[in-house]
């Protein structure tokens, strides 16, 4: 599996959350604290439209409709872009420079995890195949490193063992599963 293989996977199981939300569900707490659902998909929409500009995208305008319509959009412009540009040589994201085979993995990273958030705000499940969780954490892994901790993640909490694949990672980025 690859990063575009296991994003087009993240991105339909966000999907399938997002296509649940109704009115009420956007103003409801999530995991995290200061945010709501529908702030932690507006938040996924950014990174995406962040995304796709480190990969050389024109900055795009407004995305209407939906909020499953819009991470949908952000998205697939985001791996368009990835697509384009290719995996080769490094890129700045943000206060970092990473290779840009590791940077394209924030992808489904994003969709990944900011689904479970919102799933877990709305009383639903994100559900991916284990070897996509399994996927995602192994990049995790690599891309959550101890500076991060604190700004854009916070510790990491025991997942416990009996803990799936998928709790681990949610565990991993600093949530309790």
């Amino acid at each position: 599996m690859g990063p575009f293989d296991c994003a087009s996977v993240t991105l339909a199981a966000c999907r399938s959350v997002l296509r649940r939300l109704t009115e009420d569900d956007l103003a409801r707490p999530t995991p995290c604290a200061e945010y709501t659902a529908g702030q932690v998909g507006q938040h996924v929409v950014r990174s995406m439209a962040l995304l796709a500009s480190v990969a050389g995208a024109a900055a795009g305008s407004t995305i209407a409709g939906s909020l499953e319509e819009q991470v949908t959009v952000s998205a697939e412009a985001a791996l368009a872009a990835w697509r384009r540009r290719g995996l080769g040589g490094s890129v700045a994201v943000g206060r970092s420079t990473l290779p840009a085979s590791q940077a394209v993995e924030i992808i489904p990273l994003e969709l990944l995890v900011h689904g479970w958030d919102i799933a877990r705000a709305t009383g639903s499940e994100i559900d991916v195949p284990p070897e996509v969780a399994s996927y995602v954490l192994g990049r995790a892994r690599e891309l959550v490193t101890s500076d991060k901790r604190g700004r854009s993640f916070a510790a990491e909490v025991p997942a416990g063992p009996q803990a799936t694949v998928l709790e681990r990672l949610i565990a991993f980025t600093g949530r309790e599963p």
